[in-house]
């Protein structure tokens, strides 16, 4: 019996029959409860002992059996948790990209049970502008024999598009010819919105920096080691290869007018960091030109406390400067002639002055004033009225020193300042000078206008410490040379009893004094 059972092993499981036999024969030597059979002749002995080792054997085979089938259920359990509860979504396709298999996570990303799934082309979930991308894909994964990944949208029913991972690798079976794909869904939206969002900042970011002209740099105050950014580059018009590599190196491209400032400014903050402080520089890019930029320092420490780098945000502010440089030019020239007006005229004086005080130099101040303008005005309008305003306030230009200013204080009043005079003399030469410049007829849309100018003369020290008392003095000056001798000029005297006009409506003495009168000229009229 035992042969026939042994015939119907096969070679494979010899050695498994062996140790079966081995383990039933085994405990049944250690069972001592069977009783012996002695009466029984020695072939029913063997007999029975046959039977009830097979029988101990079938018992080992069952509770292999036993264990065989808890071993499967549990591996059902993991992989119910693995596959069907897994996060991600699995899908099995066949050649021909239809589903074969999914489980529940990819079924919900899918909005789609998973028995409507089976036979279902992926491809029908697939957003439309993103079925290229996978066909190449697929086209990939055939060609390159290995795992492929591709992110495209997916969509649902009367759902917005959402991004996914997929991960395919082939599948080699031997029951068919044939090779499915196993694909993973990876549910990568939350991360493509966020970096959607990242990159719409950036994109915000970059065009705020283009329209403010921001950038920035660093500066390593222990090895003065400079970093710039590539928008600096841009800005400045460097290439790679022209950067400074050290401070001293970017300091030389500063205006010199601002390198020692900016230097010291530079190596105080980096002894005693500041919140924050801002600086202004000029500084000479590729073009040779220089443009005015405004930096905030910002120290960057080390994570232990001390000043590691300095960190500057740099502006490109050479517009605003040009236009706040143009809004105070406007505010203090006159519009029509472009002279200084009377607040740059008080501002300039004042530093001529303090220069003649030093220096013990003479300092003139002319008041000018138009004869018989109001009488153009009234003849022929406003506009040639203008028109001969800016021709006096050129040949006023014409007639002066460069170091000289002068200013339109309105109407048709002028007021020359003249610095570095030697005596009295120089005044009335270039009082002289001024009335031979402006004698002369002005050609005007055809008109030839005559209109003479009254000059008074005040001198410092002899006639005021201030600019505004030499003003005043020269407007009295001026008052007694219209009334005593019109388009001439008259300096300034303190001994006068007779009551005068005085600038700003004030009543001062000053008696004529050095009074010069030119010919009268032809009246204000037409070109002959």
């Amino acid at each position: 019996m035992t042969n026939r059972m042994d015939d119907r092993n096969d070679d494979a499981l010899v050695p498994r029959s062996t140790e079966l036999r081995r383990l039933a024969e085994s405990r049944l030597m250690a069972d001592e409860s069977l009783p012996e059979e002695d009466f029984a002749s020695e072939p029913a002995k063997r007999l029975i002992h046959e039977l009830r080792v097979h029988q101990i054997e079938l018992e080992l085979q069952n509770d292999e059996l036993r264990r065989t089938q808890e071993a499967l259920e549990r591996s059902r359990t993991r992989y119910f948790d693995l596959y069907d509860l897994a996060p991600v979504g699995y899908l099995t396709l066949d050649e021909a990209g239809l589903i074969q298999e999914a489980n529940l996570a990819a079924a919900k990303l899918l909005d789609t049970s998973r028995d409507t799934l089976v036979s279902t082309r992926l491809t029908r979930f697939i957003f439309p502008e993103d079925q290229d991308i996978y066909y190449h894909f697929r086209h990939q994964l055939g060609s390159a024999d290995e795992p492929q990944s591709c992110e495209l949208r997916l969509r649902r029913v009367e759902a917005h598009p959402f991004w996914v991972r997929l991960e395919a690798s082939l599948v080699t079976t031997t029951a068919s010819n044939h090779t499915p794909y196993r694909i993973v869904l990876v549910d990568i939206d939350a991360r493509k919105r966020s970096e959607q969002e990242l990159s719409e900042a950036q994109s915000r970011l970059r065009l705020v920096t283009e329209i403010g002209e921001l950038t920035f740099w660093e500066w390593d105050p222990k090895t003065d080691e400079v970093f710039f950014a590539p928008e600096w580059w841009r800005q400045t018009g460097y290439t790679l290869g022209e950067l400074p590599l050290r401070l001293n190196e970017w300091a030389r491209l500063l205006h010199p007018e601002d390198q020692v400032r900016i230097l010291d400014h530079l190596s105080r903050f980096a002894e005693t960091p500041a919140t924050l402080t801002e600086i202004q520089y000029r500084l000479r890019c590729k073009d040779g030109d220089y443009r005015w930029f405004m930096a905030r320092l910002t120290a960057l420490p080390m994570a232990e406390g001390p000043l590691e780098r300095v960190l500057l945000v740099h502006q490109d502010v050479t517009r605003s400067k040009l236009s706040a440089d143009r809004a105070v030019h406007l505010a203090q020239h006159d519009h029509l002639t472009g002279l200084p007006s009377r607040a740059l005229l008080e501002q300039l004086a004042n530093h001529m002055l303090a220069s003649a005080r030093r220096s013990g130099n003479l300092l003139a101040v002319l008041f000018f004033d138009l004869d018989r303008f109001k009488a153009v005005n009234d003849t022929y309008g406003h506009l040639v009225g203008d028109r001969l305003l800016r021709a006096v306030a050129r040949r006023l230009r014409e007639a002066f020193r460069e170091e000289d200013l002068v200013a339109r204080l309105g109407g048709d009043e002028f007021i020359v300042v003249l610095a570095n005079l030697g005596d009295a003399a120089d005044a009335e030469h270039a009082a002289r000078d001024a009335l031979k410049v402006l004698t002369p007829a002005y050609q005007l849309d055809g008109l030839e206008l005559h209109c003479l100018s009254s000059i008074g003369i005040s001198l410092f020290p002899r006639d005021g410490q201030t600019i505004e008392e030499l003003v005043q003095r020269a407007d009295v000056a001026l008052y007694q040379a219209k009334h005593t001798s019109p388009g001439g000029y008259h300096f300034y005297h303190f001994t006068t009893a007779e009551p005068l006009r005085g600038a700003g409506g004030n009543i001062l003495c000053g008696p004529p004094r050095n009074t010069h009168t030119p010919a009268t000229p032809d009246p204000v009229g037409p070109a002959r």
